[in-house]
């Protein structure tokens, strides 16, 4: 049994080089193969400086803000109505490297909102469209009635 567990170590420590390409498809923040923006999913978009997701919770109206702060920056997130008018402002410290914020968009109009995430140099913005869809009630086309007789 001894004698498994040593070869089985070997082996781990043998193939590292082998897996290294297979852990991350994104590039590291500060590699040189890091080029503008790269994006894993259409919610998701990365820059050198910040990594932001958008994302709704299943079966809400909730919306998911989560910023990731590569570099130690001030970000400022904004979050706007379709004609430019600022809902909600906040500030998230230089020191704050993950953030993740749930808004609660029950009581919102429906329409297109944005957020805007901002390091002073790099802006992302995010886009949905908050819509309230119409339920149409189906009426039978005949109707049964019992007689007491």
């Amino acid at each position: 049994m001894n004698r498994i567990l040593k070869a089985a170590a070997l082996l781990l420590f043998l193939s590292p080089p082998v897996l290294a390409g297979t852990v991350s498809p994104t590039p590291i923040p500060g590699d040189d193969k890091e080029t503008g923006s790269v994006s894993a999913a259409p919610n998701v978009t990365r820059t050198k400086s910040m990594g932001v997701a958008i994302y709704r919770s299943i079966n809400t109206a909730k919306m998911n803000l989560m910023i990731e702060n590569y570099i130690e920056v001030p970000i400022q997130v904004t979050l706007m109505n379709e004609n430019k008018e600022v809902l909600h402002a906040e500030k998230v410290g230089k020191r704050l490297k993950k953030y993740w914020r749930k808004f609660d968009m029950e009581t919102m109009k429906d329409g297109l909102y944005t957020f805007e995430v901002s390091d002073g140099f790099t802006k992302i913005t995010k886009a949905f469209r908050l819509e309230t869809q119409k339920v149409e009630v189906k009426q039978p086309a005949r109707f049964v009635s019992l007689l007491n007789e």
